[in-house]
């Protein structure tokens, strides 16, 4: 049986597979390769899921993301607060990954110390945002807004 971080690592290994393969040449050409490591913010550590990621466009058709994704709205805001945390502007910030996910509780993968949650699965997202080499977590319910995850758990099933 595979644990939710036995997952979350799956899901990590699989968009760095399909982000490689959905690079554009529109990107910076100082980015880094495709498959190369990109260095982690202390907001995304090598133990959280997407600990990594490798450049993907930021908009445009790719096999991974939704033609749609950046102007949907409850991304737009992620991208806006993702350049007020890292005092960039939003055109800088790239769509690292996104998937669709089943969250093992109500925390939605991000518990916070002392708070008690449903224990009953939510249907969401996860996005994952980057600016230069830093990366920002942000989950969500399905269709609902993104919500910023500083100590993101792996409590969650890739796929929803």
């Amino acid at each position: 049986m595979r644990t939710p971080h036995h997952l979350a690592v799956a899901l990590t290994v699989a968009l760095l597979a399909t982000s490689a393969c959905a690079f554009s040449s529109d990107e910076d050409p100082a980015s880094p390769t495709p498959g190369s490591p990109t260095p982690t913010t202390p907001a995304a550590t090598a133990t959280s899921p997407g600990g990594t990621a490798s450049p993907s466009p930021s908009g445009g058709s790719s096999a991974t993301l939704p033609d749609d994704l950046r102007t949907r709205p409850a991304v737009a805001a992620a991208i806006a607060d993702t350049a007020e945390r890292a005092k960039a502007d939003p055109a800088e910030v790239v769509i690292a990954a996104w998937s669709p996910v089943t969250f093992n509780d109500g925390s939605m993968g991000c518990p916070k110390k002392g708070m008690s949650y449903t224990q009953s699965l939510v249907e969401g997202e996860l996005l994952l945002l980057r600016v230069d080499s830093s990366l920002f977590q942000y989950h969500a319910p399905t269709g609902g807004p993104f919500a910023y995850c500083a100590n993101p758990s792996s409590n969650f099933t890739v796929g929803g």
